[in-house]
């Protein structure tokens, strides 16, 4: 399998952490940031990490921009992103991921088609307030817009009936990928007369629709 060549635009707090975390991977990175005291602490993790004054068309093409498959722009100044997301697209790279700022400038990354759109403090609040609200789900991660893999603690009610006889899946959305509980081995797949008892925790590919519905999302 090719290694996969990956540029971050951007090396402040989220920057950096995506950088850390791909130098793990079997890829190659490009760490690109106006700060040389970033760009020196991305060195120790990326492939390659260069110093830019500003959005440049022609430094940027320096770069063989071509060659890479994924650009992720973390910039926090908006017109500098937007002119960063139009050339990688422009160059063609197939995969673009960019932090939007605010709601304006989300909107205009939607106009242009942007692959990827994130906005990690307001997920993060949301994901907060809602772990504060709601006790039994220990974790969610989008799937999509529709789904979630979430992470459940067994609610009262099911605690001592058998999967089979809780009709998660017409209930909640629900489609158990496996169970969790500190004092037997994992249950992966498991059946409908598996018993759900006291500290399950499931791990379940969920409709996020019905999860709201029942006040579980």
């Amino acid at each position: 399998m090719a290694k996969k060549h990956i540029l971050v635009l951007g090396l402040k707090t989220f920057g950096m952490s995506i950088v850390k975390q791909l130098s793990k991977y079997n890829c190659e990175v490009l760490a690109l940031d106006k700060n040389m005291d970033r760009v020196e602490e991305a060195d120790q993790y990326a492939t390659e990490a260069v110093r830019i004054d500003k959005i440049d068309t022609d430094k940027m093409n320096s770069l063989s921009l071509d060659t890479f498959d994924v650009a992720i722009i973390t910039l926090e100044n908006v017109e500098e992103s937007i002119m960063a997301a139009m050339l990688f697209q422009e160059e063609g790279i197939s995969k673009i991921i960019v932090k939007s700022i605010n709601e304006m400038h989300k909107k205009i990354l939607e106009k242009m088609e942007v692959d990827t759109i994130i906005s990690p403090e307001t997920e993060m609040g949301i994901k907060l307030a809602k772990s504060i609200m709601n006790e039994s789900v220990i974790d969610a991660i989008n799937f999509s817009d529709e789904y979630s893999i979430v992470e459940i603690n067994a609610l009262d009610k099911w605690i001592g009936k058998p999967l089979g006889k809780l009709f998660l899946r017409d209930n909640y959305g629900m489609n158990v990928l496996c169970i969790k509980n500190i004092n037997k081995d994992l249950e992966i797949f498991p059946s409908l007369e598996y018993i759900v008892e006291e500290k399950d925790i499931l791990v379940a590919l969920a409709d996020n629709n019905k999860l709201n519905e029942n006040g579980l999302l």
